[in-house]
């Protein structure tokens, strides 16, 4: 990934208080509780991703990537923080073997700025189908915690020098736009807080 692409996903940008949306639209639509997907289980799964006809930005009906294209499954865990939001959400209690897509708004995605081809604003339709449910972990890669690399003291919140001096390294330059971090300072306060942080940060268990 270009350092570009990482530090926009470090500071995803909420503009958008929609929730996701899912339609469950073929495959296997019911199995027991205990077969669901849950937290911490690796997900196996072929999807496709456009920007939605709903979409306020960005060309709708475009393709932006695409798995059964590739002809390669993606697979990761449910709360490791390695895929967005709105991914997480919208897969917790479906059944290994279900259509659905998920209509995912730029809260639940890529927010204001955008990735790549996805231009910020946009809201997302996946097309999935759910190949495989695993507990096994073991060949799943350990999810990145840019918040813990913005935090150099390790106080729990993300202050504008620290923002600045982690730009500043993955080659942003030495100039950070005020506008970028005080979006994810949502209470206003001058920090960014692990909560309010909407960029890639581990599991629920890296805030300990």
């Amino acid at each position: 990934m270009h350092l570009h692409h990482i530090f926009l996903t470090v500071l995803t940008l909420a503009v958008s208080a929609t929730s996701v949306k899912i339609h469950v639209y073929g495959g296997v639509k019911e199995c027991e509780d205990s077969e669901k997907i849950k937290n911490k289980n690796v997900v196996k799964m072929h999807y496709t991703g456009t920007i939605a006809s709903a979409s306020k930005t960005g060309e709708k009906g475009k393709q932006f990537d695409s798995t059964v294209k590739r002809g390669t499954a993606a697979e990761f865990q449910i709360g490791s923080g390695q895929a967005m939001k709105g991914f997480e959400k919208g897969l917790l209690g479906l059944c290994k073997g279900v259509k659905v897509k998920l209509l995912i708004p730029p809260r639940e995605g890529y927010g204001d700025r955008g990735v790549g081809e996805i231009p910020g604003g946009a809201t997302l339709l996946f097309d999935i189908e759910v190949l495989d449910i695993s507990t096994d972990t073991s060949k799943v890669p350990e999810a990145p915690n840019y918040f813990k690399m913005v935090d150099t003291d390790g106080d729990k919140v993300l202050t504008k020098d620290e923002y600045k001096t982690y730009f500043k390294k993955i080659g942003g330059g030495a100039t950070l736009p005020d506008e970028l971090f005080d979006k994810e300072d949502y209470d206003g306060d001058g920090v960014i807080s692990w909560e309010e942080f909407s960029g890639p940060k581990g599991s629920a268990e890296d805030e300990l």
